[in-house]
């Protein structure tokens, strides 16, 4: 009876200290130091994607303990609309959205990485104006959302071939 605690609860050890879950995008205790400077360019005038960009990419990025720095952070967003030819039936049809991101990412001595991230959602316009308007914001903030998690990954998660210096 002894030996069969001992071993149970050396089995119970070696089991819950084996456990090597590692998360793939964790916090980089460098850039929750230092504040990155966030500029968002934007040819739309009419909506808010630029504006809901960067305080998605805010939030992910800063902290507010943050200290200021001269890491900077320039994103351009590109917006597209297309037909995609399907027709639900005679008052409905589908419409593509895409959103182009092109960022470049700087700290003191210069260009740190630059890239571009696109993605794309499809909406249905109908003969309701109300109901088009709010289907493509809708498209546009789920785009928006899913473009500024997939970019502060990639920044995230990026190994920078020099030393960074704020």
């Amino acid at each position: 009876m002894k030996n069969f605690l001992v071993l149970l609860f050396l089995s119970t050890f070696f089991i819950i200290n084996s456990c090597s879950f590692k998360p793939l995008y964790n916090s980089n205790q460098f850039f929750s130091k230092y504040k990155v400077e966030i500029l968002v360019k934007s040819k739309d005038k009419y909506e808010n994607n630029a504006n809901q960009l960067k305080n998605i990419l805010d939030g992910k990025l800063n902290s507010s303990s943050s200290k200021s720095s001269n890491l900077k952070l320039i994103v351009s967003i590109n917006r597209y609309e297309s037909d995609l030819g399907i027709n639900k039936n005679l008052y409905t049809f589908r419409k593509m959205l895409s959103f182009d991101v092109i960022y470049s990412f700087y700290d003191k001595k210069g260009l740190l990485t630059s890239g571009k991230v696109t993605n794309k959602a499809s909406y249905n316009i109908t003969a309701n104006t109300y109901a088009n308007i709010v289907s493509r914001e809708d498209a546009s903030k789920k785009l928006i959302l899913s473009i500024s998690k997939n970019l502060s990954n990639l920044i995230l998660a990026k190994d920078f071939r020099r030393k960074i210096s704020p």
